[in-house]
């Protein structure tokens, strides 16, 4: 599993800390294990899976219902390797014909890698390609590529997940209470869900699984 920081990184972002300036590691196996698990929850907050933000680099084959329409949302894809498309009806292995980009289709968003997006979407180019449409057959459509929302963990995601392990690891310092106490401010502090910073920090990545099989 891919972790979107590291134990470096979180205890650089703890400066009043012990762990700030020590050389011990008898925390790195905890802390380890909370950012693994708070990469995990990044995933499922956004509507993801494992690995969304950095996945393997090899290929993966998914299967999609034909839309009926020349938009074909799709799970996001990094980079894509080839489109298959049931024109028959049929799915047996025979009955898929390889479409070609921007010749059958275009991917959107047109400039997703410049703009630091994956492929959202599948465009059928019906003025050049004449393919018509996606077609209405229950998983006509299939995909192979990397899936996932980027190769390498945007920075904001890095700071969430640098900020749920640290309020885990802090949290567990005091036996998982759901209060603590500030005591140079002389106020009580209640532990919410999730952070508000994280929340804000995934809101735009916020999005739906569209695979009907994999």
């Amino acid at each position: 599993m891919a972790d979107y920081t590291t134990i470096t990184a979180v205890k650089a972002d703890m400066p009043d800390s012990n762990l700030y300036a020590s050389t011990s590691y008898d925390y790195d196996l905890v802390i380890q294990g909370m950012i693994t698990a708070a990469s995990r929850l990044i995933d499922k907050e956004v509507g993801g899976w494992a690995n969304y933000f950095y996945p393997t680099t090899d290929d993966q084959t998914r299967y999609y219902d034909g839309s009926g329409e020349v938009d074909l949302y799709v799970d996001p894809i990094i980079s894509l390797t080839s489109v298959y498309v049931s024109e028959s009806g049929g799915r047996s292995l025979t009955d898929y014909t390889a479409w070609t980009e921007n010749t059958d289709y275009f991917v959107w968003p047109y400039n997703y890698s410049s703009i630091g997006v994956p492929i959202q979407m599948l465009l059928v180019d019906n003025d050049a390609g004449g393919k018509g449409s996606w077609g209405t057959t229950r998983k006509g459509i299939k995909i192979t590529g990397v899936f996932g929302y980027s190769s390498y963990p945007p920075a904001d995601i890095q700071q969430a997940c640098k900020i749920t392990a640290m309020r885990w690891f802090m949290r567990a310092k005091q036996s998982w209470q759901d209060t603590s106490a500030n005591m140079a401010l002389g106020e009580l502090l209640y532990t919410q869900s999730l952070d508000p910073d994280v929340k804000e920090i995934l809101k735009p990545y916020k999005t739906f699984n569209a695979v009907t099989g994999i």
